[in-house]
């Protein structure tokens, strides 16, 4: 048995080294260098080509670097092959920090201190505290559900919106599209960390912006997909949304044609949010290999019908 690393990165040599120290007994082989593709059984993914697992006809396991599994083409893998994703306390938390980091810049008017910094203008603004603060947050899975909980433990008031009802101290929770609009219609900003499914694509668009009000800030740390970009555009020019924190893009690097960089009002982070911890996530890969080759259940298992 061997292990892959199909991973369009530029970590890989890192991702082998560290899975070498758990596994030194193991070949592990960055592709397209492999030795045998029909002993590859286990594979380590992040953004490969599309039919990349059809090159290893032995192929038991897709490991995905990251939280998701939405660049993996998950339509179309095989149902025998099971598709795993990183859950890592260390994805968590980043993700909550750069959340906390926008909220708490949009809230005490940084971005027009800035401004007027270089106007050389003397100008105080009225600003919000926690208490006083809604923050919803859409999708309420490993991550999402770590951010709206800390964020309900430092005072915010906090809504969540998910496929499904959830039990998350100091979070109110909301479902389905009947809940969307509840969970929207008295917040101050949104947080969306929402999974990539058919279901979810481009549900940031006209029609939700409109649920919001006047003034709501929106952060997009998802997919980029999620969003429809011309939509924000215009709900931002009619002030239905005051600005925007995204970190996600349908075309990643952003081309410097969009008008997302001529906006004054969205501020553009390249997809840093969270980034996969090589030396934590790599004990499940470990993990996981090992329990492929006892045969027994794997951590973190994802539904290639549901997308999560």
């Amino acid at each position: 048995m061997s292990i892959a690393l199909i991973l369009n990165s530029g970590r890989a040599e890192e991702w082998k080294l560290e899975i070498n120290k758990h596994l030194p007994e193991t070949r592990v082989e960055i592709y397209p260098d492999i030795q045998n593709y029909d002993e590859v059984e286990f594979a380590l993914c992040w953004k490969p080509e599309a039919g990349y697992y059809a090159h290893f006809p032995n192929l038991k396991v897709i490991q995905s670097g990251g939280a998701g599994i939405d660049h993996l083409f998950p339509e179309t893998i095989p149902s025998h092959i099971h598709t795993c994703r990183i859950v890592d306390h260390m994805l968590k938390s980043d993700m909550f920090e750069h959340v906390l980091t926008c909220v708490m810049h949009s809230m005490k008017n940084f971005s027009a201190y800035s401004t007027e910094k270089r106007k050389r203008h003397w100008h105080p603004l009225v600003y919000k505290s926690i208490g006083q603060t809604c923050v919803t947050v859409l999708g309420l899975g490993e991550i999402g559900g770590y951010v709206a909980e800390r964020l309900a433990q430092l005072g915010f008031k906090v809504n969540g919106w998910s496929n499904s009802p959830k039990n998350i101290q100091g979070v109110i929770s909301f479902t389905g599209i009947a809940g969307l609009s509840s969970a929207v219609e008295q917040t101050d900003f949104i947080v969306n960390v929402l999974p990539l499914t058919d279901a979810t694509r481009g549900i940031l668009n006209h029609e939700f912006f409109s649920f919001c009000p006047m003034g709501t800030v929106l952060l997009n740390v998802g997919r980029g997909t999620h969003l429809v970009d011309d939509d924000l555009v215009e709900a931002i020019d009619k002030g239905q949304i005051a600005g925007a924190y995204l970190d996600v893009f349908q075309q990643e690097p952003l081309p410097k044609e969009h008008p997302f960089w001529n906006c004054s009002s969205i501020f553009i982070t390249p997809h840093v949010a969270s980034r996969t911890n090589i030396g934590s996530s790599v004990l499940q890969l470990v993990d996981n290999y090992r329990r492929m080759a006892a045969g027994q259940p794997l951590l973190n298992e994802v539904s290639l019908k549901k997308g999560y």
